[in-house]
C-alpha cells in the first residue's frame, strides 16, 4: 500500500479518535526503522498531530500480503486474525500490560473484506526498546531476560486458569486453526522432512547412535502431525504461548553498560494454546549455539520454573520441576524440526523470500536443493550440533515413547 494511501486510513482514524483528542497534520515515512515480515507486510512512520502543540506518535503499520494467492497458500488470513485477537482481547484480559507494544487500531476479517485489514501498533524503539545486535545467537545475559520474561508471561495463564477457568478456555477458542492446503502441508512436509535429516544424516553415516536416531526419523516423517501432537495444551501444562518466541520477536532494554535488563514480545500472528514448552525449545534452540548450551541448559531451564514458581501465587498449584522436565523433555525435539527449517535462513544475510512478486516461483525440486543448501556447511554444523545435544541430555528416547503412547506412525 502506498503512503498516500496509508495517510487517508490514518486521517480517518485521528478524526474518530483514535489517537485521543487530537487533530491531524502529517504522516512522515520513518527512514530510520525497519524490520522484517514473512507473514505481513511492515510500514514505519511517524503520525504527526496536534495536541497543545507538534507531537509525533511513532507507529508500526502491518497488513496483510495483497496477493490473494500467497495468502490462501499459507492461510495468512487466519494469522492476522489470531495475532489482532491478541493484541485487541487476549493479552489485555491476561493483564500483561508491560510485554508488548500498545495497539492502536486492529481489524480482520477473516478474508471476507482484506482490504479492511490492518493493525497499527506503537514503534517501541522509542522508548529504547531494540533488537539485539546479533541476528541468530544470542549471549547468556539476553537469555535469562528473555527467558525470565517468558515464564513470566506463562504465569499469567496459570492465574487466569485458576481464577475462571471457563473464561479461560473461552478466550483459547479465539484463536483460529492455521489449516494449510493440503497441496501445500504435503510441500512443506517433505521440504521439512529433508531439513530434518540434515542434521541427522551425517551422525548416521559416521556410525552415531544410528539405532536410536533411524528409529527417530521414522517418527518425522511427518513433521506437520507429529508437531501438533507435541504442542497438544496438555493440562495442567497448557497456556497461551507467543508461538515465535525467537530473536527477531524480541525488543530488549539496556542498562549503560549495554547490557539487557529488560524485553518485550512483538509479532503474536503464531500465538496459539498449547504447551510452556513450546516458546522455551523453539528460542532456544533457534538462538543459542552448543557452547551456550553445554554450559548453561539445566540452568535456563531452572531459570525458567523457578521464575514461574515466583509468578504464581502460591495459593494456586503447579506442576513440580521434576514433572516439568518430563514434560519437556518428551517434546523438545519439537525445538530441533523448527530450527532445521529456520536456523538456516536466519543465518543468511539475505533471507529467500519466494513470496516477492519480482521473486521467480521455484520448483519442488529447486525448493528442496535450496533448503537443503542455505546457510551452507555453517548451517549443517549448527544443526547436527543441536542432535548432539538431544542425544547428549537422553531427548530421543522420551520422544519415541512418547510417540509410541500417542500412537504416531513410524
Amino acid at each position: 500500500m502506498l503512503i498516500s494511501d496509508l495517510e487517508q486510513i490514518v486521517i480517518k482514524l485521528v478524526e474518530e479518535g483514535v489517537f485521543g483528542d487530537v487533530s491531524y497534520l502529517d504522516l512522515e515515512t520513518d527512514e530510520t526503522a525497519k524490520g522484517a515480515q514473512f507473514s505481513s507486510d511492515l510500514s514505519f512512520v511517524t503520525l504527526i498531530v496536534e495536541d497543545s502543540g507538534k507531537k509525533e506518535i511513532p507507529l508500526v503499520i502491518k497488513l496483510p500480503y495483497a496477493n490473494p494467492k500467497v495468502r490462501e497458500s499459507r492461510n495468512l488470513d487466519a494469522i492476522f486474525h489470531n495475532e489482532v485477537v491478541m493484541y485487541k482481547e487476549i493479552l489485555p484480559t491476561l493483564g500483561v500490560r508491560n510485554f508488548y507494544p500498545q495497539m492502536f487500531y486492529g481489524v480482520a476479517t477473516n478474508g471476507a473484506e482484506p482490504d479492511k485489514d490492518i493493525l497499527i501498533l506503537e514503534n517501541l524503539k522509542y522508548k529504547n526498546f531494540l533488537l539485539p545486535k546479533t541476528r541468530v545467537f544470542l549471549d547468556i545475559d539476553h537469555i535469562r531476560v528473555a527467558i525470565k520474561k517468558i515464564a513470566e508471561f506463562h504465569s499469567f495463564s496459570f492465574i487466569h486458569k485458576y481464577e475462571d477457568k471457563e473464561s479461560f478456555h473461552r478466550m483459547t477458542k479465539r484463536f483460529r486453526d492455521i489449516v494449510l492446503p493440503p497441496e501445500i502441508e504435503h510441500e512443506y512436509d517433505v521440504i521439512n522432512a529433508a531439513c530434518i535429516e540434515r542434521g541427522i544424516k551425517p551422525l548416521l553415516k559416521d556410525n552415531v547412535s544410528v539405532d536410536l536416531l533411524t528409529n527417530c526419523l521414522s517418527f518425522l516423517k511427518y513433521p506437520n502431525k507429529t508437531r501438533e501432537l507435541i504442542a497438544f495444551p496438555e493440562e495442567p501444562f497448557g497456556v497461551i504461548c507467543h508461538g515465535d518466541y525467537c530473536n527477531n520477536n524480541i525488543l530488549y532494554k539496556f542498562d549503560e553498560n549495554d547490557k539487557p535488563i529488560d524485553c518485550v514480545f512483538i509479532d503474536f500472528q503464531f500465538s496459539r494454546y498449547g504447551s510452556v514448552a513450546i516458546d522455551i525449545f523453539f528460542f532456544l534452540y533457534l538462538n543459542t549455539d552448543a557452547e551456550v548450551r553445554e554450559k548453561y541448559w539445566d540452568e535456563i531451564l531452572k531459570l525458567y520454573w523457578d521464575t514461574l514458581r515466583k509468578c504464581v501465587p502460591n495459593r494456586i498449584s503447579i506442576p513440580s520441576f521434576e514433572k516439568f522436565l518430563e514434560h519437556f523433555a518428551e517434546r523438545v525435539i519439537y525445538g530441533y524440526t523448527i530450527a532445521s527449517f529456520f536456523l538456516p535462513t536466519m543465518m543468511e544475510d539475505e533471507p529467500y523470500d519466494g513470496n516477492k512478486p519480482e521473486v521467480k516461483p521455484l520448483t519442488m525440486e529447486e525448493r528442496l536443493e535450496k533448503a537443503l543448501s542455505t546457510g551452507g556447511e555453517e548451517a549443517e554444523r549448527k544443526l547436527i550440533d543441536i542432535v548432539l545435544h538431544l542425544l547428549d541430555k537422553d531427548y530421543i528416547r522420551p520422544y519415541i515413547e512418547f510417540c509410541k503412547n500417542k500412537k504416531i506412525e513410524s
